[in-house]
């Protein structure tokens, strides 16, 4: 009979914990859920793990979840600022997590930083080799890509009707309705380079394998950034160009890097 009356006491206690975790858990994501914690926040988590009578281990497995929600609320404008990032940097302390606990987060933080940055105007210069600059020229970004060209892939023959034919004399027919064939051609959107595209504060310079470009900013009449690639319309030339980038998080860097060149060019 002891021995079961231990039994429910372990599961009545086991269940308690379970309740007093859920509950903690619930204080936690709360007091985050605006992407920051105050010192009042973190006394007032200390005392109620205590009064539930939890372990810093016992909660270990809510500590990513804790701040995967605050990192969703601070990016949630898809930027992040200085004090948003000291923010981020205290619940992560607070929480005990190790920065190779949240690598993907980190590397993303480094992303939103610095397209805040670069919004701001303060836009960073990168090493390039094999790249000939012009007088005044500095390079702000490389990403891979593709260079893409509407082109002929396919071509056929279309035969004309044969329409309505009768014999005039032995050997001799004559054809009535009938036409010649043609040949008929299918376009389609082709790669003709990989390489990388490199932007600039005077040129957007694309550097293939099998086709490369490079055009002044001031030739620059229309730039669409799309999910995938970009869109330029050039001054004097009849088809636009079309860039397909390898990776699809750097979008709104290039997207703002272009904006900021643009508006900012001098010759």
């Amino acid at each position: 009979m002891n021995l079961f009356n231990s039994l429910i006491e372990k599961y009545k206690n086991s269940k308690q914990k379970s309740l007093n975790k859920k509950e903690f858990r619930n204080l936690l994501l709360e007091a985050v859920s605006d992407g920051k914690i105050t010192e009042e926040e973190t006394k007032g988590l200390e005392r109620k793990k205590t009064e539930l009578g939890l372990t810093s281990k016992e909660i270990k497995d809510l500590r990513i979840e804790i701040y995967t929600t605050a990192f969703s609320a601070a990016k949630s404008d898809t930027q992040i600022t200085k004090d948003e990032e000291k923010e981020l940097l205290k619940i992560q302390n607070y929480l005990g997590i190790e920065d190779a606990e949240i690598e993907h987060n980190k590397k993303e933080l480094a992303r939103l930083r610095l397209l805040n940055e670069i919004q701001l105007g303060n836009i960073p210069e990168i090493p390039l080799t094999n790249f000939i600059k012009q007088k005044g020229e500095i390079a702000r970004w490389v990403e891979l890509a593709s260079l893409l060209e509407e082109k002929v892939i396919r071509r056929r023959y279309e035969g004309g009707s044969r329409g309505m034919s009768f014999r005039i004399m032995k050997g001799v027919s004559y054809r009535v309705g009938g036409h010649r064939g043609h040949i008929t051609s299918e376009t389609g959107i082709v790669e003709v380079g990989r390489g990388d595209i490199v932007l600039t504060n005077k040129r957007i310079v694309f550097r293939g394998d099998r086709k490369s470009f490079a055009t002044k900013l001031n030739n620059i009449l229309d730039v669409r950034v799309y999910t995938n690639g970009a869109y330029l319309s050039e001054n004097n030339k009849s088809k636009p160009r079309l860039i397909k980038f390898q990776d699809e998080k750097n979008r709104d860097i290039v997207g703002a890097i272009l904006t900021h060149s643009i508006n900012h060019y001098e010759e």
